[in-house]
């Protein structure tokens, strides 16, 4: 066929080059085609784990942030802070708080004070080798003497049934404004003086009863908590 030159073959042999042509450049596109695909995946894949390590970096800077930020406050605490991490929460038949792992366990004492530069999450309520159970505030049994910080007036935070604390104790005599600071009392031995535990969000005078209802925005965000620090008091020679 190739040697011929008559028309007829000639007609063949250009048709059978069409078609070895056609052939030819569909199976180069197909074989671009899954060739880009494959590139696109793998792209994919490297910016999806580009991203990933993206927000591992940013995570680790606000974790390093706040962590500085809890450095600076503890410089200012005549206490020793131990600092803890949040890894998932308390038993709830026990407790409603946090179960927390710890580097120090050896020094970590039961009813030592749990915080942050915020202010006060609760106490520790129980200690096994590196983890410990920190009871919060919206914990039933949670009890925190406190002061307004306003008028000194001494009273009991204790949990709302809901996302908020109340601040019980306060007579309907006594003057309490919304926007209110309440600080630990220093009156326990177990939660040290001077502590933020929140603000007064709303007042209630009770006609039939000789105490306000006094609703309480908790200083630090319960649900939002990653990092803690545990409270404990210096040795006498300060180190």
């Amino acid at each position: 066929m190739v040697s011929s030159d008559s028309k007829i073959v000639e007609g063949l042999r250009s048709t059978t080059l069409s078609t070895f042509g056609f052939l030819n450049s569909s199976a180069t596109s197909l074989s671009n085609y899954f060739h880009l695909r494959q590139e696109n995946q793998q792209l994919r894949l490297q910016n999806i784990q580009l991203a990933y390590e993206n927000y591992q970096l940013q995570d680790a800077l606000l974790e390093n942030l706040r962590l500085k930020k809890m450095l600076q406050f503890k410089n200012i605490l005549d206490y020793k802070l131990v600092p803890a991490k949040i890894i998932g929460f308390a038993p709830q038949d026990f407790v409603t708080g946090f179960l927390i792992a710890i580097r120090d366990s050896g020094t970590i004492r039961k009813d030592a004070a749990v915080l942050t530069d915020d202010g006060l999450v609760g106490k520790i309520v129980k200690v096994s080798h590196d983890y410990a159970i920190c009871q919060n505030l919206f914990d039933p049994n949670s009890r925190v003497s406190v002061r307004i910080q306003r008028n000194r007036e001494l009273g009991i935070v204790v949990w709302d049934g809901g996302n908020g604390l109340l601040l019980e104790n306060i007579p309907n005599t006594i003057e309490v404004r919304v926007g209110d600071v309440l600080f630990t009392s220093g009156m326990s031995r177990i939660f040290p003086p001077n502590v933020k535990v929140g603000y007064v969000i709303s007042i209630k005078k009770n006609i039939q009863n000789l105490f306000q209802t006094i609703h309480v925005k908790p200083a630090v965000q319960i649900n939002r908590l990653e990092e803690v620090a545990i409270m404990l008091e210096k040795p006498n020679n300060g180190s």
